[in-house]
């Protein structure tokens, strides 16, 4: 009986062992390097316009994926909808890139407040492991005329740049300006055009009877 009870589990540990060696190995899942590039750095808006932000997302490799754009969520903005998605589920936006291949993908965003959040535009990559998520995704820097005041800053800009004032009129200047002289309008009423043609077509006449004028004297004298 013992000798028995030892074959049998000699037999299944030699079962046990080929069924694990032939098993197929679980396929690891293939990488996919993505990345997220804005349109621009900053977007100038007025409280009630719409924001068109768009960007766009390349596959370095080696292996091909799905992305899924989640819809961005800041305060101050209303969403309007996708621009570039044409899979749409559940507000997110599925697009599929191949190795070496880009997509522009975008939201469209109307401002409510002079003083709004940074929007997030972000993706997730199925089907696929991305070694760098860092730069999946970019944070909006949105300036708003009406309070001057942008959401984020950025290095190497300057939002709302101040212009050099204007130099101080001289006192010649001001003077003119605040006392008006009766020279302008002849000057204007000179330049007129139809007083040009009026000049232009009395000149030949005045020519003719001046020479008409010389002509009779000279007889006269003769």
């Amino acid at each position: 009986m013992r000798d028995l009870v030892l074959k049998l589990a000699a037999w299944f540990t030699t079962v046990a062992a080929l069924l694990l060696a032939t098993a197929p190995a679980s396929a690891a899942p293939g990488q996919a390097d993505m990345y997220a590039v804005p349109d621009r750095t900053y977007h100038y808006l007025h409280v009630g316009d719409v924001l068109t932000a768009q960007l766009t997302v390349r596959n370095r490799g080696p292996h091909s994926a799905d992305i899924v754009v989640s819809r961005p969520r800041a305060e101050g903005f209303a969403f309007l909808g996708w621009t570039g998605c044409p899979h749409v589920v559940e507000n997110t936006c599925h697009r599929s890139l191949a190795v070496g291949s880009a997509i522009r993908v975008g939201v469209r965003l109307r401002l409510r407040s002079e003083n709004p959040s940074s929007p997030h535009l972000g993706f997730a990559v199925e089907d696929a492991a991305d070694p760098n998520t860092g730069d999946d995704g970019v944070t909006l820097a949105v300036c708003v005329y009406e309070s001057r005041h942008c959401s984020r800053s950025l290095p190497g800009a300057q939002p709302f740049a101040t212009a050099a004032p204007s130099p101080a009129p001289t006192r010649l200047v001001t003077a003119a300006a605040a006392a008006p002289s009766t020279v302008v309008p002849r000057l204007a009423d000179a330049s007129s055009p139809f007083r040009g043609a009026w000049l232009a077509t009395l000149a030949p006449a005045l020519i003719l009877l001046t020479a008409a004028f010389v002509s009779t004297r000279f007889r006269r004298s003769r």
